[in-house]
Order: structure tokens, then C-alpha cells, then sequence
């Protein structure tokens, strides 16, 4: 029997399980999906920037102050990652350009600049001078015509979620993780308020059952249909987002580019690959991707670099984003339940939040005062009283 059980093997469930094997706990992963078809795969891996003093008090709401640790903590974990496996993760701080083209984007930039101001996040206004001396290839006659405003904020950072989700793996297996993929939950065994075991149907429709002494939940837009055969109902809607691949010349860009408050945005890697991306989709669990939703993101692309234009995308995907109806993640225990826990709902950031969420989490289920205060994304917080409810 293991002492814990994650059940969701995307990159939540996969960062508390690397953190609480690092804390000499044995640990089971259960993820319904081989490696690649994980919903965390489809992510973008930008991590919006946050303030450059790492030695400051956190700050802001309880959603920001998780994000500002989580941010922390990244760096160390690229490193420690890479010291284990090998693996470089493509974590790297490479800055950003918020750039506004309609009176819609202005207003969202605006509606940042007071967040950036009150979290002491670096920014600076620019020209269109400045713009393209930071990024010379900008100069598409669109830019020229259509730029109402541009920041420049010089932290903001990325990941590459497949090669963060592949060291992630390999460092769970080093540290004597066991995976188990394909894992569909059919049933728990309650003892007392208590999960004994998890019931499975394997790959081949091979039924098994996992004994643990606790257990955690982080299965993304899927954790609603799960949690519900612990008579649980925690609302937790599936987002689709799209996102269109390029293959570019190394370099073409350097800055990630935010359009707006960066609902659509352009991500340069370092080998030249250039992902745009995305879109914001109520379609339950579909993960094709779309005509119209395509073209509107090559236009965009298009707008900016005007070469895409006559290329062909390299790639196209969508992946699901978990959401919650107050729009925070829910991080803590099952209600009625002693020995299990949630970590879901978190939305597009995911990725951002997965470290500091697996701090969290490791800490609770260890008996350790968290960091920072749990109630916020408590299964019983108030912006979920009137949609969780355990079903009787």
C-alpha cells in the first residue's frame, strides 16, 4: 500500500507527486491518458510577469500572493528538474510586450497597468520607436497604423509544457513514483469517512484497485465526473482553448507578445517555433479544433508578421482548461471526507500555479502549516456554497 495516491497525472497531479516523494512519502500516480494526451500538454506555458524582488512580502489577493510563490519557486524547480533528469524545461525569463491595437485592448492594457503598479510589477510605457527597437521585426504596416499603446515588462517568463511534463515524469519515476496510465476511476472504497482504495479500469478494460492512506484529487476538467463517485459535486466546466504552431527562423522574435490583457498572445522559442495562440471555448469535452477559430488566429499572427501569412502552420491543438464557477482554484480537503484532497480548477494557469500548489497540498497532507492560507480555495468557500453540495 502506498501512502498516497494522486489521482491525475497532468502537470498538477504530477508536481504534488514529485513534491511529496522529495519528502520521502511513496506515491502512486493514476492518470486516465498515456503522457502525451494529457490535457497539460496542449498548454502554452507563459507565465505573466510578476515582481522582480523575490525577497518581498507577497502581496494582493489570495489568488495573487499563490501565483507571486508559485513564481518563486519555478526557477528552483527548473533547476532541480534539470539536476535530475537532464531534462531542460525551456523555463526562461525572456520578458514581454503588451501591445494594443482597438480601444478594446487599450482599456485591458489599462486595467493591467493598475495591477502591475499595485503588485510593483516592472513595466514601462514605450513608442512605437522602442517597440521596434526591442522587436525590429514589428514593422508590418498594421503596427504602424493601428498601435494605440505598448508596455514592455521585462519578467515575464516561459515554459515548455511537453518538456516540463517529460522531466516531471522521468523525476516522479526516479524518486520511485509509480504510474500508472490509462487509469479510468470506476468507484472509491469508503471505511469510516475514510478512501481505502480506488477502483480502476485499466488499459484493456482490466479492472484493479489501488490501497493508499491518502488521497488526492487533480484530475483537471475531469475531476468533477471523479469527485462525484465520492457523492461530491464540485462544478468544474472544461474550457477549450486553440492554438496554432509556426516554425520560424531562430530568433525572429525574442519577446513573448501580449494583445490586450494577453487573452491572445504570440510565444517565441528559442529554436525558432512560434506558437499563437488562443481562444476562450464553452464546448464540454471536445478537443477538435475549429476553422473559424483558426483563422482568426492566423489573421492575427498574420497582422503582426505579415510573413506568416503564405506559410503553413507547422501544428494546430486544443487542450481544456478546468474552471470553477468563481473563477479560483479549489486547493484543500474533500469535505467529509478525512483522508483526501482536491487540486483542481485552476483554469489557465495551471502550469504557473502547479508549483506553489504542490507545495501546498505536500504541506497539508504532511501535517505542516502551509505558507500561505488555504480557505480561499477551500471546497467550502463561499463563491462555492451554492453549487457544492455532497449528494446524498
Amino acid at each position: 500500500m502506498h501512502d498516497c495516491c494522486i489521482v491525475g497525472g497532468g502537470v498538477i497531479g504530477l508536481s504534488i507527486a514529485w513534491e511529496l516523494a522529495g519528502r520521502g512519502k511513496s506515491v502512486s500516480v493514476v492518470s486516465r491518458d498515456t503522457p502525451q494526451n494529457v490535457a497539460s500538454w496542449a498548454a502554452a506555458g507563459i507565465f505573466p510577469a510578476q515582481s522582480g524582488d523575490t525577497h518581498t512580502q507577497l502581496r494582493g489577493t489570495p489568488i495573487e500572493r499563490l501565483t507571486q510563490y508559485s513564481d518563486q519557486l519555478h526557477r528552483q524547480w527548473a533547476e532541480a528538474l534539470f539536476e535530475e533528469t537532464g531534462i531542460d524545461n525551456g523555463f526562461r525569463r525572456c520578458g514581454s510586450l503588451a501591445i494594443a491595437t482597438t480601444k478594446e485592448t487599450e482599456a485591458e492594457i489599462l486595467d493591467s497597468v493598475e495591477k502591475w503598479d499595485r503588485l510593483q510589477v516592472e513595466h514601462e510605457s514605450i513608442s512605437l520607436k522602442d517597440l521596434r527597437k526591442l522587436e525590429p521585426v514589428l514593422d508590418s504596416g498594421f503596427i504602424t497604423d493601428h498601435l494605440r499603446s505598448a508596455y514592455y515588462l521585462p519578467h515575464e517568463t516561459q515554459v515548455r509544457p511537453p518538456r516540463h511534463l517529460k522531466a516531471l515524469r522521468k523525476a516522479c519515476l526516479n524518486r520511485g513514483v509509480e504510474v500508472l496510465d490509462g487509469g479510468q476511476v470506476q468507484s472509491f472504497n469508503l471505511e469510516s469517512g475514510r478512501i481505502v482504495a480506488v477502483n480502476l479500469e485499466g488499459q484493456n478494460a482490466i479492472p484493479c484497485s489501488i490501497h493508499a492512506s491518502q488521497f488526492c484529487i487533480a484530475a483537471g476538467a475531469w475531476s468533477q465526473h471523479v469527485l462525484q463517485k465520492l457523492n461530491l459535486n464540485l462544478p468544474t466546466r472544461p474550457w477549450r482553448g486553440q492554438i496554432v504552431l509556426h516554425k520560424t527562423d531562430p530568433g525572429l522574435l525574442r519577446h513573448i507578445i501580449n494583445i490586450g490583457s494577453g487573452l491572445d498572445y504570440m510565444i517565441p522559442r528559442s529554436d525558432g517555433h512560434l506558437l499563437i495562440g488562443s481562444t476562450i471555448e464553452d464546448v464540454g469535452f471536445d478537443v477538435s479544433t475549429t476553422p473559424f477559430s483558426l483563422e482568426r488566429l492566423s489573421t492575427l499572427a498574420g497582422e503582426l508578421l505579415p510573413e506568416l501569412i503564405s506559410r503553413k502552420p507547422e501544428a494546430v491543438w486544443a487542450g481544456l482548461r478546468p474552471g470553477s464557477p468563481d473563477g479560483l482554484p479549489t486547493i484543500g480537503r474533500v469535505p467529509a471526507v478525512d483522508n483526501a484532497w482536491l487540486a483542481t480548477g485552476h483554469y489557465r494557469s495551471g502550469f504557473h500555479l502547479s508549483t506553489g500548489t504542490a507545495h501546498l497540498i505536500a504541506d497539508s497532507m504532511c501535517g505542516i502549516s502551509t505558507q500561505l492560507q488555504m480557505e480561499s480555495f477551500s471546497a467550502e468557500r463561499a463563491g462555492l456554497l451554492e453549487s457544492t453540495r455532497l449528494v446524498s
